[in-house]
């Protein structure tokens, strides 16, 4: 038999930072970089190569995403999801599941030629920004107080909180190009600063419930406070990059920043699905008495809209992206965090 036959399969190479452009490394990651500019196999093959550094980075979404189907699907047998009352709840699937694939296509093939991975990262950004809106509609008709000024003024407040989600994407897009030492603060504040601003009426009941007892729903109540928790922690986890920062190399295939981001991230989601849910139900009453109702334009056709303003976005930046007017600003001394070995 000759020797080809009887040779283990082979795996895609891996590679040290100073062996691939600056434009596919990332802070405090030393090995481990795929091939640049990839086929399309050799991208998902890299995908089942453990030590390759983005491997779990895919992981850490894909299975979240057949987790969530799963859900969507025991979800619509326990509750009439056709009834307007819980369309926030399949857009907040929707968003998930959005994000999901979003981030593992960018994670996947971003070792192809630098305008497919910069397109795939755009369009990942778009998916934070839905699963973001997703997540304000769900909050803003099951979590806030019937007498909140921000249900007093519903129109106005889902307007904002959509323009806030496609200045996200705007804004985050444009740190691949511009602003490059500041890009994962800016990215932080473009998706804080809608959570922030869509969530302190919720975070008002929350105090209210805990420190006077009013109008609590005590089914979810701490899973909601450890779901703030988490948001806490995935947003340090992206800024600071640690544990990576203090020990570069160590981290490269498994426990870096990123893959605790996605962790965090996913767990966020699952604690809104789960609480959610048992909050439309247990609140129903009290938000139909306060006339707080979802319908079709407020929730499905909104989500569409904005859906379609990031979109445009990224169509545009992709474009400039494919005529070569954007492609990186990753210029820097290739070696300002990590020294080549």
């Amino acid at each position: 038999m000759s020797a080809s036959k009887n040779a283990a399969p082979s795996f895609p190479s891996l590679f040290h930072r100073a062996k691939v452009p600056p434009y596919y490394r990332e802070p405090f990651i030393v090995g481990g970089y795929r091939k640049p500019n990839s086929s399309f196999s050799e991208a998902l093959a890299y995908a089942f190569v453990p030590k390759n550094n983005d491997c779990l980075n895919f992981w850490t979404h894909f299975i979240p995403l057949v987790v969530w189907i799963v859900w969507f699907w025991v979800l619509s047998h326990r509750l009439d999801l056709s009834e307007p009352y819980f369309y926030p709840l399949a857009c907040l699937w929707a968003g998930c599941c959005t994000y999901a694939v979003c981030s593992s296509g960018a994670h996947v093939l971003g070792c192809m030629r630098l305008e497919v991975r910069q397109v795939c990262f755009l369009v990942d950004y778009m998916g934070i920004s839905m699963y973001t809106f997703s997540g304000s509609l769900s909050t803003f008709f099951y979590l806030y107080p019937p007498d909140s000024l921000y249900i007093r003024y519903k129109w106005v407040t889902l307007v904002v909180f959509g323009v806030l989600c496609v200045g996200a994407t705007a804004m985050s897009g444009l740190s691949r190009f511009y602003w490059e030492r500041w890009r994962f603060v800016i990215r932080a504040f473009a998706y804080g600063l809608p959570y922030v601003v869509f969530s302190v009426p919720a975070w008002i009941r929350f105090l209210d419930c805990q420190f006077a007892g009013r109008d609590c729903t005590m089914e979810t109540h701490y899973l909601h406070l450890f779901a703030i928790g988490m948001i806490i922690l995935l947003a340090f986890f992206f800024i600071s990059k640690v544990p990576e920062r203090f020990a570069p190399g160590r981290f490269d295939a498994v426990f870096q920043s990123h893959q605790l981001f996605h962790l965090c991230a996913a767990t966020v989601s699952c604690l809104h699905m789960y609480t959610f849910p048992i909050d439309a139900v247990i609140r129903r009453e009290l938000m139909v008495a306060a006339d707080v109702m979802p319908d079709f334009n407020s929730t499905i056709l909104l989500y569409a809209v904005v859906n379609a303003c990031c979109l445009v976005f990224v169509a545009v930046m992709s474009l400039m992206v494919i005529k070569g007017t954007l492609l990186s600003n990753k210029q820097y001394p290739p070696d300002e965090d990590v020294k080549d070995k």
